[in-house]
């Protein structure tokens, strides 16, 4: 499969005509309400109809905001082969099963792959929430974000970088076997990217090590494991 979606969709504009749209329809249904009851169910619906455009232009910007800029442009074209092995990457969205761990040593393109995903994902107008494990780790504690856990297990797609670079706390195992357990429980999909060995049973069992053996089973028991293990994926600036 091949991408053929690399720009964003909408942006600021997308975000004040939804507000607008908002704005007007609650007018109308104040207007509605009083004069012509008959219409008011039907300017009822239009304004629902606009509340869901603006929260999907808040969704489209706030992953459009906490992507990092490198991973703008990252689609299924711009991977190299040892990124796609067998088309794993750019086929799981429309036929790979539920989760997705990319694993493997670092430097071997396993976010780009996943922001590749995500991004074509994000630009066929699904909810997509990339974060690293360590932001995610913050924005769940109680001084943190409060829509974060809901988010997280609502998602469309989400995406979890860098498992195992974050402080390994009981607290923080709790609140990932949650957010796995709700995602999964509810057949939600979800990306993993992880730093470990490129041999798949030595990937297992530092993961196993790190989160113990409830969490990983839960995440593979039906999910799929791609190890990229090419060259490093690197750009080093020789003159300036």
């Amino acid at each position: 499969m091949t991408s053929q979606i690399s720009a964003d969709r909408g942006g600021p504009a997308t975000h004040f005509a939804a507000v607008n749209a908002v704005t007007a329809m609650r007018q109308r249904l104040l207007n509605l309400k009083a004069t012509s009851p008959d219409l008011y169910e039907e300017a009822d619906r239009a304004e629902m109809e606009a509340i869901r455009a603006l929260q999907a232009a808040n969704r489209h910007l706030n992953y459009v905001r906490r992507r990092p800029s490198r991973y703008a442009d990252a689609t299924y074209d711009t991977l190299y082969p040892d990124q796609d092995p067998r088309g794993l990457v750019s086929g799981w969205w429309t036929r790979g099963p539920r989760t997705l761990v990319l694993a493997g040593p670092s430097r071997t393109g396993k976010t780009t792959a996943a922001y590749a995903i995500a991004n074509v994902v994000h630009n066929l107008r699904n909810w997509v929430i990339a974060w690293t494990a360590a932001d995610l780790s913050a924005a769940l504690k109680p001084d943190g974000d409060p829509a974060a856990y809901d988010h997280a297990v609502a998602c469309d797609l989400l995406v979890i970088d860098d498992l195992g670079r974050e402080r390994v706390t009981d607290w923080w195992l709790e609140q990932l076997q949650r957010v796995v357990d709700a995602r999964c429980g509810n057949e939600r999909r979800l990306i993993i990217t992880t730093n470990a060995a490129p041999d798949p049973a030595q990937a297992y069992e530092l993961l196993v090590a790190r989160y113990g053996d409830p969490l990983v089973e839960r995440l593979i028991d039906g999910g799929g494991v791609v190890t990229l293990d090419g060259a490093a994926v690197r750009k080093v600036v020789t003159d300036w």
